[in-house]
């Protein structure tokens, strides 16, 4: 399994306390998803490790390849720290063509 980080991210919050977060990314290879009428889709998969001064939070991230996948979890990375993942499940951004059917269906 490959992995990037950790990565030390200074988090500062709103009331001007600073946090440590060790940020992992692991790659853990290709899921295929079929979409129905023989369409499949590979994605690249893998997981984000958020190591706190306190305990750890772990949760899954994809991509259309592994450029994508780091990306989606910079931004879960962002979001899970800002409270929005720990409040919707930990999916911030859908790209698999079939969740998508109208506006805003790719937030959560």
């Amino acid at each position: 399994m490959l992995t990037l980080g950790p990565h030390l991210i200074i988090h500062v919050s709103d009331n001007g306390d600073e946090h440590e977060i060790h940020v992992t990314v692991y790659f853990t290879g290709q899921q295929t998803h079929d979409l129905g009428e023989g369409v499949e889709y590979v994605e690249e998969a893998g997981e984000v490790c958020l190591e706190f001064e306190n305990g750890e939070s772990r949760f899954p991230v994809s991509g259309e390849n592994t450029l994508a996948l780091v990306g989606n979890a910079i931004m879960l990375t962002e979001a899970h720290i800002k409270g929005i993942c720990l409040r919707v499940g930990g999916t911030v951004y859908r790209h698999i063509a079939g969740d998508v059917k109208k506006p805003g269906d790719m937030f959560l």
